[in-house]
């Protein structure tokens, strides 16, 4: 039986007070992984190359990772974030930020030349945030989509409701491409609901603790880190192989 593990559902609450999160040294980030701000642009990669394992392994994709979860923390703390660092053209997280979602959406581009998808199953992929899968007969797996609509750039749940999702009939293969590529396109939002459930629990445990504070102790705790770094690397890999 194939599953993929379901988002938990968000849940916003009133931020009392806005507070910048801690001062980090700004970098110029190294150009070693492909840049694009959006899904149309134009390949950066060869037809039969994905990240390269060196650029998967280097430390500058480490420092970018850390980062870009610093800022999903933030946005888990302030809904209005993304879009305030769109406003202020920040130097600090707008450019890992935009090499990381490049980088997932190379990946994707690379899996649509593995498989034929119709525009129709795209577009499901892209609508529901959730993915099931279940083994039928040898061979054939049905995928059930569902979840929240949500708005991909600030990542805040949408006020608009999407429509109960038909299952998908697919062979195994397919159904593994596909599983890959719902990865990589809920990626961001999904990693955002983890950090969302991490400064859940630290304002729970502590009084008022402010923001600052919560994104400190998030960015402290190595081994939450390195379990998302561990996740991100092992689906570009997967991708990489499919």
């Amino acid at each position: 039986t194939l599953k993929v593990t379901r988002a938990q559902p968000i849940t916003l609450r009133p931020v009392k007070v806005k507070a910048e999160p801690p001062p980090k040294k700004r970098k110029k980030w190294l150009k070693e992984v492909p840049s694009s701000d959006s899904d149309s642009s134009p390949d950066a990669a060869s037809e039969d190359e994905g990240v390269c394992s060196c650029v998967i392994n280097s430390r500058a994709m480490r420092e970018m990772f850390r980062s870009y979860v610093e800022m999903l923390v933030s946005t888990a703390l302030d809904p209005d974030m993304i879009q305030a660092l769109e406003d202020t053209n920040d130097e600090l997280y707008l450019p890992p930020m935009r090499k990381i979602d490049s980088i997932l959406n190379e990946q994707k581009r690379r899996l649509l030349r593995r498989v034929t998808m119709s525009s129709q199953h795209q577009e499901a992929l892209h609508l529901y945030p959730q993915m099931t899968a279940d083994a039928l007969e040898t061979g054939t797996v049905r995928v059930h989509l569902g979840g929240e609509a949500y708005n991909r750039k600030t990542l805040n749940r949408a006020k608009r409701s999407i429509p109960k999702q038909q299952d998908l009939k697919l062979s195994t293969e397919t159904c593994r491409i596909y599983s890959l590529y719902h990865s990589l396109h809920h990626y961001k939002y999904h990693t955002f609901l983890h950090c969302k459930k991490e400064t859940d629990s630290i304002e729970q445990a502590a009084e008022d603790p402010g923001q600052e504070e919560v994104v400190q102790q998030c960015m402290a705790n190595q081994g939450w880190l390195e379990t998302h770094f561990n996740s991100f690397i092992e689906l570009l890999t997967l991708s990489n192989k499919a």
